[in-house]
């Protein structure tokens, strides 16, 4: 049964505390508050998730996400204008960039923006989208689960927003020598890269 964004807030807001006494609660009460606030989320809309950081001294952040997937951004986006003020809480609408240095591992991959390049490549189909070529140190350049690795370390770069609404695909290629006489620049370099074109 679905839920209205008030009712998810109102929800939100009778869990909050224990929410933020995550730490203190023991495994099992544990999951079955996150469970419960989960299932709130997916009973407004079924696309979207949250992330929930380790308390610090201005106390927690909620993200909210669509894991990247647009046919949820908009309620997304609905749900986060209409989030309520509280106390030590600092809501998020879309997982953000984390800069420059981003390291990820997934399955057997271990990437390091450091460690790899990318040169933009225009779509012919749509100006305002981006193409990116990415060159990194691997000869799987098929790999699906390479190609799931870059795009989450891209996405942990420039943030979910950004990742989604401006990239429309990216190829991989193998590091050779001279990467920037071919026109590839640092992947360290993109999300200033992004900055500017926004």
């Amino acid at each position: 049964m679905k839920i209205t964004i008030e009712e998810f807030w109102n929800r939100f807001k009778a869990k909050s505390d224990k929410l933020m006494d995550l730490d203190s609660l023991n495994a099992e009460e544990k999951d079955e508050i996150l469970n419960s606030l989960d299932g709130d989320l997916k009973q407004y809309s079924e696309g979207l998730s949250f992330e929930i950081s380790k308390l610090g001294t201005n106390g927690r952040k909620l993200t909210l996400t669509a894991e990247g997937d647009v046919d949820y951004f908009e309620d997304l986006i609905n749900l986060y204008e209409q989030s309520p003020i509280l106390d030590f809480w600092d809501i998020v609408a879309f997982k953000q960039g984390k800069g420059p240095n981003v390291n990820i591992s997934f399955a057997s991959y271990h990437l390091s923006s450091k460690k790899m390049w990318f040169m933009p490549m225009e779509n012919s189909e749509d100006e305002e989208m981006l193409g990116l070529q990415i060159a990194l140190d691997s000869k799987e350049t098929e790999d699906e689960d390479l190609l799931v690795a870059v795009y989450s370390l891209i996405e942990e770069m420039i943030g979910e927003y950004e990742c989604a609404t401006l990239l429309s695909y990216f190829e991989l290629t193998t590091i050779s020598e001279n990467m920037e006489e071919q026109g590839f620049k640092p992947l360290t370099e993109l999300p200033k890269f992004i900055e500017m074109l926004l």
